[in-house]
């Protein structure tokens, strides 16, 4: 059973191709709603993110259906970055909160352990579930494989959920984003910026790729900017940025802050996440500048209304827009 929570969002095509090639059914959750977002509240304590209470609420909404649960220990897939620390001790928490679940698969993920290369790693899983070496390690090429085409179709302007829909058939079968290609047919470009978890659930994000997509808005996100950008961007930085995600996110808003490819860029963050305020200070202290790309920061909770989201939204590209037609009369 994989939670459609968290690390969902950017590694499930590894994770998915890796069990099935190793005959595994795997299970996911519902696509969240509010009743998950609820038994994750209930699961939880009230200083949580509500990315975690949302995770919570797929482990409960899972674990009666499944033989395993896939709770994977992420601490750092590239080197000199970490993951948010909550996530280290996921399945501890799960246990904690829900002790009568099944046997949860809990692979560490850390390039700096001793004996923790990805690849070993993947074996030893693999063991978990009584397959064999050579078996784990076939299976897992493969699944870097559906990662690195994932990559590529996410590169070329996909956003993930769309992916997800053309790979695993209704993956995400309620977000519907065949109408508005992401980088095609319009005026307005947007950099929409975050953690995965933040931008593409449905709940956690209010849909907002959705919405966007609806208005006709071309879309740039964080995993379409690439590697090399990201890393000179991070090279002007006087401190390194150390969560591995939220050296992409600075990355990518710094570059699109000076950027003339973008008419302005949204950040996603949650409340009660101390890496996100962190990010939002870094950000909106280099937008200050009056020649930057503008800028609007959300931050969201459990209690956040979509109503309010709506209208700031739609007050920041009517903004947007008449920066445009005034820069389109000077010209």
């Amino acid at each position: 059973g994989i939670p459609r929570a968290l690390y969902y969002h950017k590694f499930y095509p590894l994770w998915h191709t890796f069990f099935t090639e190793l005959g595994a059914e795997v299970v996911l959750s519902p696509v969240t709603d509010r009743n998950i977002l609820k038994r994750g509240s209930d699961a939880t304590l009230d200083e949580f993110c509500l990315p975690i209470k949302v995770f919570f609420g797929h482990i409960n909404a899972i674990l009666k259906k499944v033989d395993f649960l896939f709770i994977p220990r992420l601490i750092s897939t590239e080197k000199e970055t970490y993951y948010c620390p909550q996530f280290f001790g996921l399945p501890d928490m799960v246990r904690v909160s829900f002790p009568d679940s099944p046997p949860i698969l809990e692979p560490t993920f850390n390039v700096k352990g001793k004996g923790t290369a990805v690849e070993g790693t993947f074996i030893e899983l693999g063991k978990s579930i009584l397959k064999g070496k050579r078996e784990s390690l076939s299976a897992y090429k493969k699944a870097l494989d559906s990662q690195a085409g994932f990559y590529s179709m996410v590169a070329e302007g996909t956003i993930p959920p769309d992916v997800y829909k053309k790979l695993y058939n209704n993956s995400l079968a309620s977000v519907k984003n065949e109408k508005v290609d992401s980088r095609k047919g319009s005026q307005t470009t947007i950099a929409l910026l975050g953690h995965p978890y933040n931008i593409y659930d449905p709940l956690v994000s209010m849909n907002i790729s959705r919405k966007l997509m609806d208005m006709n808005i071309r879309l740039i996100t964080t995993e379409m900017v690439s590697d090399d950008i990201i890393d000179a961007e991070m090279k002007r930085l006087r401190k390194p940025v150390y969560w591995a995600s939220g050296r992409e996110i600075v990355g990518a808003a710094n570059h699109f802050l000076d950027s003339k490819g973008v008419d302005g860029i949204i950040f996603i963050g949650a409340f009660h996440c101390g890496p996100d305020s962190l990010l939002k200070a870094l950000i909106e202290r280099e937008a200050q500048s009056s020649d930057k790309t503008p800028l609007l920061s959300l931050s969201f909770d459990e209690h956040s209304g979509e109503a309010g989201m709506i209208t700031r939204l739609e007050a920041f590209l009517d903004m947007l827009e008449i920066k445009k037609r005034r820069g389109a009369t000077a010209s």
